[in-house]
């Protein structure tokens, strides 16, 4: 499989972290059309461009080099591994994939059937109003909100969908009471 290493640095920027129990939120999923991250308060699906039948959760060990354009995912004699290629079409690194057995969330079910009428626009933490930047880049994006307890949709740009898959990026509000709760820490 060979895929734009930007989608898989996308797909790494919404991965949870060590902390997190459910292993396979620490991984990025890969179908035979999309690659796909969820950290339990933002998910993304992107198209990868490949045909592939590799469909499994993966956790990636190794870092991506800045120059990597192009990464080649495949089972070896070793195991799973991603290698990185640069605009030269030289190896820069390598990373090791470990492949785990789960039942990765169905994305599709995180979004409501349509949207809920909002009065006001839900509230958000900082560090996710940052995360598109750090997938894409600087973007032009929209908010799409399906109710104030549901997911926000972002919608990206054109120049953004194109070069990275169609993002189907979404976001978790904070609950309604947020400010209500963190005042309660001020008393």
């Amino acid at each position: 499989m060979l895929i734009p290493t930007d989608i898989l640095r996308a797909a790494l920027c919404c991965v949870a972290d060590e902390k997190e129990e459910r292993t396979y939120l620490r991984g990025v999923r890969i179908t035979p059309t999309h690659i796909q991250a969820c950290n339990g308060v933002a998910m993304v699906s992107m198209e990868h461009g490949d045909n592939t039948d590799i469909d499994g959760v993966f956790l990636l060990k190794g870092d991506i080099p800045d120059n990597a354009e192009v990464t080649i995912i495949d089972l070896l004699e070793d195991g799973w591994m991603a290698i990185h290629i640069d605009e030269f079409e030289k190896t820069v690194a390598s990373s090791t994939l470990a492949k785990i057995e789960c039942s990765y969330p169905d994305l599709e079910k995180l979004m409501t059937p349509g949207p809920e009428r909002c009065d006001e626009f839900p509230m958000f933490s900082s560090t996710l109003l940052d995360l598109p930047y750090r997938m894409f880049g600087s973007a032009a994006l929209k908010f799409k909100p399906l109710g104030k307890s549901a997911p926000c949709q972002i919608m990206l740009d054109p120049v953004i969908n194109e070069y990275f898959g169609n993002p189907f990026l979404a976001l978790m509000p904070l609950r309604e009471d947020a400010f209500e709760q963190i005042s309660e820490v001020l008393k």
